[in-house]
């Protein structure tokens, strides 16, 4: 979780069968912090960049400029799929390396952001917000490219949970749409 020490936000790590957090060195700045989906690490942003530390302490590694990032998520193969700010989605190895664009603005959308995998970890959910109110919504995209389909109108992202729903936020009401996560609707 992101906390502030000191005026400074950082993460911070805590053990489910352990009351005290820890934070995590190198971490100053950070925001909108994801899982590797074994727990041995989490991305995050600072300072412009999309960054990786391992939970164990120390082995922080910075993988790509990102200016003004909103989320990410990373899947069982090592690929991180992240949100510049204004931008389309990006990936890249978890590893490092040059990030390749994955989506890209339609007409009239302002921002593609907050992308989640499927457990699949070939699709995954994202919200496109801003620009004209008929774009805004939750889209299921994919790895291997294509033109995302818009499931859901609205202005929150949307997270899947099993056996097989969506969840969102609706004027101040959570939702629970069904969602077939094998044929994508």
């Amino acid at each position: 979780f992101v906390a502030v020490a000191n005026g400074i936000p950082g993460l911070w790590i805590r053990q489910f069968d352990d009351g005290s957090a820890r934070p995590l060195t190198g971490t100053e700045g950070a925001s909108y912090p994801f899982w590797a989906p074994d727990g041995t690490a989490i991305g995050f942003f600072a300072d412009g960049k999309l960054k990786r530390v391992d939970t164990a302490g120390g082995g922080l590694q910075i993988l790509a400029d990102v200016p003004g990032a909103r989320g990410g998520t990373w899947n069982q193969d090592g690929v991180i799929v992240f949100a510049p700010q204004q931008a389309g989605l990006m990936r890249i190895a978890a590893t490092g390396g040059k990030p390749v664009a994955l989506t890209h603005l339609a007409s009239g959308q302002g921002s593609h952001r907050w992308p989640q995998f499927l457990p699949d970890g070939r699709r995954f959910l994202f919200l496109s917000q801003l620009g004209q109110l008929d774009t805004h919504g939750v889209y299921l995209g994919s790895l291997e490219g294509g033109e995302p389909a818009r499931l859901l109108s609205g202005e929150t992202a949307a997270v899947y949970t099993p056996p097989g729903y969506l969840l969102h936020v609706r004027q101040g009401a959570l939702i629970a749409h069904q969602f077939d996560i094998e044929r994508g609707v």
